[in-house]
């Protein structure tokens, strides 16, 4: 009974609360168009405008942080994606420039080991003497591919060594430029005839050049060949360029004369070479 009580007066006081509201609901309609209410609503209207300024303000901003957020991230990914793309051009175009000079130097060998009347082997250099003590470079091919010590080797510009220690799979190769290097040589232009040897750092030195013989700066000094029977012969082939007179030294009373030759390759950047089997 106590329940159906409480239940009771919460249905009246709903049924009232509902018909309040209508009433002043009915009023307002009823009154809007009076000067009481279009007042109150201009004064509310008034009150709110600056609040709904902030709101919009503050919804603009919050836009603007958030597409600002989403352009930064699109950027970061864009820029990574540009930065790998660079990254994989610079490499392809090291690699097509790589091929590039390989064709070249091939071409230029070619063109030599067409002027060589031996059988020559095209040899690449792996390795150069890191203590410095003697001038001398590595090649990778050996007795497997038909290297003998001996053999004489030749770049695209002119004669660069012998070999002097085979491996297998390797090849050593003594520089002109070392000191225990000797190549009889002679000028192109006045035939002239000497000695060229190594010496310490990049320059040769001709040697025994006969005082009477004319020899000029800018001359091309090139292997002789020269040879005594059948005994005797020159380790060089004859006419492989060794390279130019910069410097003639002579004295009056010396029998005979000296040269500085600058060697024709150079030496510090050979990347291949021919081997030339002359025996």
């Amino acid at each position: 009974m106590a329940s159906f009580g409480r239940t009771k007066r919460t249905s009246h006081g709903l049924t009232r609360t509902l018909a309040l509201l209508f009433g002043i609901s009915v009023l307002l309609l009823l009154l809007r168009n009076s000067d009481i209410v279009r007042g109150a609503s201009a004064f509310a209207t008034q009150l709110l405008i600056p609040v709904q300024r902030v709101l919009a303000d503050a919804g603009v901003s919050s836009n603007r942080f958030v597409q600002a957020i989403s352009e930064i991230d699109r950027l970061r990914q864009d820029n990574a994606e540009l930065r790998a793309q660079v990254d994989r051009l610079t490499l392809e175009n090291v690699q097509l420039r790589e091929q590039a000079i390989a064709n070249e130097q091939a071409a230029r060998l070619a063109t030599a080991r067409a002027t060589v009347t031996f059988e020559t082997i095209t040899a690449p250099v792996i390795a150069r003497d890191p203590t410095g003590v003697t001038s001398s470079i590595v090649l990778g091919v050996g007795t497997d591919q038909g290297t003998k010590v001996g053999h004489v080797v030749l770049s695209d510009q002119g004669l660069v060594g012998r070999v002097s220690e085979v491996g297998t799979n390797y090849s050593k190769v003594v520089l002109i430029t070392d000191s225990s290097s000797v190549v009889s040589a002679l000028v192109q232009g006045s035939r002239a005839t000497g000695i060229v040897r190594g010496q310490f750092g990049d320059s040769l030195i001709m040697d025994w050049i006969l005082q009477k013989e004319p020899v000029k700066v800018g001359d091309v000094v090139i292997t002789a060949g020269l040879g005594l029977g059948d005994e005797l012969r020159s380790l060089y082939p004859k006419g492989l360029v060794i390279g130019r007179v910069v410097q003639v030294q002579s004295a009056e009373a010396a029998a005979y004369q000296r040269a500085i030759v600058t060697p024709a390759v150079d030496l510090r950047r050979l990347e291949s070479v021919l081997v030339v089997k002359t025996n």
